[in-house]
């Protein structure tokens, strides 16, 4: 699991974002993004961009939690809550798990705990030859 958590702490673009991974266990992570005026759009809303790369973020990390390499095949984002500033948490769980792929749904919450968006992905999981 520390090595899975040195990669992500790692990620360049999660740094620039402020993001900051707070667990990973088997199948599971949880990080952290405060919005900053960096992170808002032309509207003033926290950027989709933004808020996506964290759920992606979480993902990786939770994906990554098992042995092997796990590589997105597809993912999803939809939003229920614009913000403007505030501590967004992302938290990643394994729903499906085969020998080859595997699903994940991150729930991201604003600071008062509500749900704004949840990120859907699945991995190929790449045995280690």
């Amino acid at each position: 699991m520390n090595e899975i958590k040195n990669i992500v702490q790692k990620d360049s673009f999660a740094q620039y974002l402020g993001i900051k991974i707070l667990s990973i266990g088997e199948g599971t992570a949880a990080a952290e993004m405060t919005i900053t005026k960096d992170h808002l759009n032309g509207a003033g809303t926290a950027h989709g961009g933004a808020i996506f790369s964290l759920g992606d973020t979480v993902f990786g990390a939770a994906s990554n939690s098992r042995e092997g390499l796990a590589l997105a095949i597809n993912v999803s984002i939809s939003f229920f809550k614009a913000i403007t500033e505030g501590k967004l948490t992302a938290v990643a769980e394994e729903i499906s798990l085969h020998r080859k792929l595997a699903t994940y749904v991150v729930r991201i919450f604003d600071d008062t705990s509500t749900v704004i968006a949840l990120f859907q992905g699945t991995v190929y999981r790449k045995e280690i030859k």
